[in-house]
C-alpha cells in the first residue's frame, strides 16, 4: 500500500512540475537574450562575441554554432562532445572545456554537456582549448 501511495504522488509531482516547465517555457518561448562569449584557443588568441543574441531555450552549442564552425559528437544519454572548433581539434592532451563565470566564485567548470546548458540573459561563457591532464582544471585567464 505504500508504495502505491509512493507511485501515485510521484506520478502526480513529475506532472505538475513538467507542466509548470511547459508553461514557462511557453511564456518565454521566442524572447531576445544576449550572451557574452569568448573562444580561447590555447595559442593566446582569444575571441570575444559580447552581446550575441540568443533566443530564450538556447543552450550553449545553439549559441556558440552562431559564432564559429563547431564540430561535436552526440553521446547517447551524455550529450554534444565538442571534438573542434574553427578547425582547432581536440589533440591528446588538449580538449575544448566550457566555462561559466559566477560572481560569488569566479570561473566554474560547465556542469552539463554544451547541448545541455540552456543559456541566460546577460551571462558570460568561456571555451577554453587546454591541456586537461592538469588536475584541478585551471579556469581560463
Amino acid at each position: 500500500m505504500t508504495i502505491l501511495c509512493w507511485a501515485i504522488a510521484a506520478t502526480f509531482s513529475t506532472g505538475y512540475f513538467y507542466h509548470q516547465y511547459v508553461d514557462l517555457f511557453e511564456r518565454t518561448k521566442g524572447k531576445s537574450i544576449h550572451v557574452n562569449l569568448a573562444l580561447n584557443y590555447g595559442n593566446e588568441t582569444v575571441r570575444w562575441y559580447n552581446n550575441t543574441e540568443a533566443i530564450t531555450g538556447m543552450t550553449l552549442l545553439n549559441v556558440t554554432l552562431s559564432v564559429a564552425k563547431v564540430n561535436f559528437t552526440m553521446w547517447s544519454g551524455m550529450g554534444a562532445f565538442v571534438n573542434s572548433i574553427d578547425y582547432v581539434e581536440n589533440s591528446y592532451p588538449s580538449y575544448w572545456m566550457w566555462w561559466m563565470w559566477s560572481s560569488y566564485s569566479g570561473w566554474v567548470e560547465g556542469p552539463v554537456a554544451c547541448d545541455k546548458y540552456v543559456v541566460a540573459d546577460g551571462e558570460t561563457l568561456y571555451w577554453y582549448y587546454e591541456n586537461t591532464t592538469i588536475s584541478p582544471l585551471p579556469p581560463p585567464p
